[in-house]
């Protein structure tokens, strides 16, 4: 059944089915349909904890959150507004008892604890390293170890949420690749289920749990409960199409077990490791009354006819339910050029400085790159102050206040045997005393003793006047605190103490703080999910660059003159005027789907069981392509530019075709 719907408001129009979606382009009021089915249900009396809204981010969850408390101040929670993988973990831990029955390794005595990404790849190395062929199978693939371990990690991710059993794993990507010439590479693909089998043998003893083995739990065990349905009777799904197989046969059972089932589906999005859009689209059809958002998107209607013809083009099997919005304006794609990267990146600068000149708000603005290149952006940092990177969080490791933290346990601690180089004993010095860097290299070459491996009194500095006998007097008080230090309770007490006593003064930055609570975090995380590994086990991993400092606090990118990923741009919900997608020629913009160790696509219900050859590879990349573009051009409004480059950073000529196809669609729709 088609509805076509004017305004946000009209599918309220009528008594709504028990079993229903709605259907839209990014922004056409998708999150707030979700919303007002939330209040209908409240204003027919029925009580907040017996409603279970799932949506895609936590971000996305206290923005839902915020728009309920404003428009229904009268409503007490609880609010059961959460994504996923939390009401998984939720569900693992309120029926514990029920899973350790059908699950016999697990530990009884605590909850599960769920490992981060950085946990999960530490938990890995420990599985994989009990592997007597680990390191011959995996020898000439080209990967050091840690890398190894983020891609066995993420494979056993997706094969979890994919309900997928460890042992398909391995047989899933060695019958999916073309292994003609390469019959190295077939059998570490095999070796594969071995290694997310080890991983989940040793997380499931331990209690602590992946995110892919807490979802396939959730599956197996979870889902046939009888006390887990009587928890709930209406679901609220947003952005259902990246749902995941798991989430899927959630819904599926849902149908028996629940009262009402609303659904919010956004054409052309779906491009996340796990989401399954075709399948989610067809469980939608076949079992829910669909309602159609037509009218109300907050692009232009001639850029969502660009996105579509551009998804077309890519996707030659690309279909969507909707009727083709009328637009009086077709919108002109131009292109600017370099000959290399940062010509390129000149000539954008060059075209944002007249839109800024024009008046155009720099929030209303986006570059959009197939990557987030450390050179180009600090280049467009440079040249536009009004500019904010939405770039990965780095490593713990990269910030001088954690190394220093890090160098201070290991001279605290003299039983693990650990000795500063006489960078970081430099670097601690710096930090703690509060020293320029000549007075602290002086005092760090004067007080470390590399053969003996003492550390030296105040005595031994050779030039005390040009150190500073006040700074002296600083450094042995430090150096005395360090050698009586006697462990306490935890390493997170330690940097907390450490903190506190030796580098809270004139250190009341934000940021000090924020870093040192990811610190303490990650140290209270590690000893709960591995209670028998040592503490310098933990440092080691932070050293090793595998853990995040994820912010509890990011800016409201709303206001900038944002520089993204695409998928980082949509899943912030961000929109603008005009756009600039950096850098089309790159083949980044539609990488293989094929890593080292695994295929995404392979170990998820959409695999058809063929080989992932390369023909399949470039249709699996296009239909990709495809969905984000259209994502990207529902998001603007008025402009865009494509900023190509004739040659890349090795001066090699790039051969993407990307542009081309761009062109060749908007002239196919402007001849139409």
């Amino acid at each position: 059944m088609k509805a076509a719907l004017v305004g946000e408001k009209s599918y309220r129009r009528q008594e709504p089915p028990p079993f229903r979606s709605v259907m839209g382009w990014a922004g056409s009021g998708l999150t707030q349909a979700c919303v007002d089915r939330y209040l209908d249900l409240l204003r027919a009396g029925t009580d907040p904890g017996r409603i279970l809204f799932l949506v895609r981010s936590q971000r996305q969850a206290e923005g839902v959150l915020r728009r309920l408390q404003q428009l229904s101040s009268s409503w007490v929670g609880p609010w059961r507004i959460e994504t996923f993988l939390q009401r998984v973990g939720r569900s693992l831990a309120d029926h514990w008892p029920q899973v350790c029955e059908r699950v016999p390794q697990l530990p009884r005595s605590f909850e599960p604890i769920p490992l981060a990404k950085d946990l999960a790849q530490f938990l890995c190395g420990r599985a994989c390293a009990l592997c007597p062929r680990h390191g011959e199978v995996f020898a000439d693939l080209g990967l050091e170890e840690f890398q190894s371990w983020d891609q066995i990690s993420s494979a056993a991710y997706i094969a979890g949420a994919s309900g997928l059993a460890a042992e398909a794993v391995g047989s899933r990507l060695a019958a999916a690749w073309p292994a003609e010439g390469d019959p190295g590479r077939a059998e570490a693909l095999q070796a594969m289920g071995c290694c997310v089998e080890r991983l989940w043998e040793v997380g499931l003893r331990l209690g602590s749990l992946d995110f892919g083995l807490q979802i396939r739990l959730f599956g197996e065990h979870i889902l046939p409960l009888a006390e887990f349905w009587q928890e709930w009777d209406h679901l609220i799904v947003d952005q259902a199409e990246d749902s995941c197989g798991v989430a899927l046969e959630f819904y599926r059972q849902g149908q028996a077990h629940l009262q009402s089932q609303f659904f919010s589906y956004t054409i052309g999005g779906g491009v996340s490791l796990t989401g399954i859009p075709e399948a989610v689209a067809r469980f939608l059809r076949e079992n829910t009354q669909v309602q159609l958002l037509e009218g109300s998107y907050c692009g232009s209607a001639g850029m969502i006819r660009l996105g579509l013809q551009i998804a077309r083009v890519l996707d030659p099997r690309f279909d969507h339910p909707l009727t083709e919005p009328l637009a009086e304006r077709l919108p002109r794609v131009q292109v600017l050029e370099g000959e290399t990267q940062f010509a390129a990146v000149e000539a954008m600068v060059a075209q944002i400085r007249q839109l800024l000149r024009a008046g155009i708000p720099a929030s209303r603005i986006a570059v959009l790159l197939p990557r987030m290149d450390a050179g180009v952006s600090l280049s467009l940092q440079e040249q536009l102050p009004e500019v904010l990177p939405i770039a990965p969080f780095p490593a713990l490791i990269r910030y001088p206040l954690v190394r220093a933290l890090l160098t201070a346990a290991e001279v605290a601690h003299p039983e693990w045997g650990a000795f500063p180089t006489l960078p970081a004993w430099r670097l601690l010095l710096g930090r703690v005393l509060d020293l320029d860097p000549i007075r602290a290299a002086l005092l760090a070459e004067d007080t470390l003793d590399p053969v003996g491996r003492p550390l030296r009194p105040k005595t031994a500095v050779r030039q005390p006047e040009r150190v500073g006998f006040a700074n002296l007097e600083r450094y042995q008080k430090l150096l005395d605190w360090l050698r009586s230090y006697r462990g306490g309770p935890s390493l997170a007490a330690f940097f907390q103490r450490f903190f506190a006593e030796h580098l809270a003064q004139g250190m009341d930055l934000p940021q000090d703080q924020e870093l040192l609570q990811a610190l303490i975090d990650a140290a209270q995380r590690f000893r709960r999910a591995f209670p028998a590994e040592e503490d310098r086990a933990f440092l080691a991993m932070i050293r090793s660059g595998q853990t995040p400092s994820n912010s509890r606090f990011e800016p409201d990118y709303s206001r900038y003159l944002v520089v993204a990923t695409p998928v980082a741009y949509i899943n912030r919900g961000l929109q603008a005027d005009y756009q600039f997608w950096f850098d089309i020629t790159n083949p980044l913009w539609s990488r293989s789907l094929w890593r080292v160790l695994y295929n995404s696509r392979v170990l998820t219900p959409e695999w058809d069981g063929e080989v992932f050859n390369a023909a399949q590879d470039l249709q699996a990349r296009h239909q990709i392509l495809a969905r984000t573009l259209l994502n990207l051009c529902c998001r603007t409004r008025k402009g865009l530019w494509l900023v190509r480059s004739t040659f890349n950073y090795r001066g090699e000529e790039n051969t993407g075709m990307l542009d081309y196809l761009i062109l060749k669609a908007a002239k196919a729709m402007a001849t139409a």
